[in-house]
């Protein structure tokens, strides 16, 4: 039986332990702030990154590992196992995808597979937990491809942002610069979903925000699979608590979304990643 082992980038945003539970490798990404360029989630901590972008004058800026990196990764892993899939941030939102390729073809001994996740954060995430456990029960790599493909069109991003501010400032959507200035005061709610990031709701507070989300959740129908997700928000507590309504808490995962996807929706965000029972 061929020995599987999966590799994705940081912005899965997956929880450290369960990481190192499933064996699953993270290439960090990197965030330049302050004329510093800080590896996700080893040179500076979702706390601190969070407490200082409300005081930078110069929204931070992102950037992908090298193809070096990705083909240093792969060559670790040539060692351990006779197969790699790697899982990766959606092609539509970073060069990424294109840089593991690059990495692979230095490797040309190792079988790897890349796979497009069209996601970010916990969507991505759960596509790799999905694939570690299968790897870890005996799955072959194509029965793993297979049943990412599966369950991608099932997984949606929920979210309430506390502010439209810092999706303006990033530029990458063209919708918020539009939006920007009649809802300077209005809390957007976010989906995403293959790719693309849509606006699907607006709120005059946040209360009203979050029951707003609340009822966007319960639509969805049932679940397999809930995270909650969010950037430093101060009410996780109560919004774990509205989840407990609908899903069992102790199946539902906590995932604090770090400094790739942070610079650009800001803190203060909470929301919920999902897959749909099929």
């Amino acid at each position: 039986m061929a020995r599987i082992r999966i590799l994705t980038d940081s912005t899965a945003d997956l929880p450290a332990d369960l990481a190192r539970q499933l064996e699953i490798t993270v290439v960090p990404a990197y965030v330049q702030m302050d004329g510093q360029s800080l590896r996700d989630g080893e040179q500076i901590t979702r706390a601190e990154f969070y407490r200082r972008l409300p005081t930078l004058t110069d929204l931070p800026t992102t950037a992908t590992p090298s193809a070096h990196e990705f083909a240093q990764a792969f060559r670790r892993l040539a060692g351990q196992a006779d197969e790699v899939i790697a899982i990766l941030l959606s092609a539509s939102l970073s060069g990424l995808f294109n840089a593991a390729r690059l990495g692979a073809e230095e490797v040309p001994d190792l079988r790897i597979h890349l796979v497009d996740s069209r996601q970010l954060a916990m969507g991505l995430g759960w596509q790799v937990i999905l694939a570690a456990e299968a790897a870890a029960a005996g799955a072959s790599a194509a029965e793993i491809v297979h049943l990412l493909e599966g369950a991608r069109p099932r997984i949606r991003i929920l979210a309430l942002l506390d502010t439209l501010t810092y999706l303006r400032r990033s530029g990458r959507l063209a919708w918020p610069r539009a939006l920007a200035a009649r809802l300077l005061h209005i809390k957007p709610l976010l989906g995403f979903y293959e790719g693309e990031a849509t606006l699907v709701g607006m709120a005059r507070t946040r209360r009203k925000g979050l029951a707003r989300l609340m009822e966007m959740i319960a639509a969805l129908g049932r679940f397999e699979r809930l995270a909650l997700v969010h950037t430093q928000a101060p009410d996780v507590a109560s919004f774990r608590h509205m989840l407990s309504t609908i899903f069992p808490p102790e199946q539902t995962l906590t995932s604090e979304v770090g400094p790739i996807v942070g610079t650009h929706i800001g803190p203060g965000a909470l929301g919920i990643a999902a897959i749909i029972a099929a």
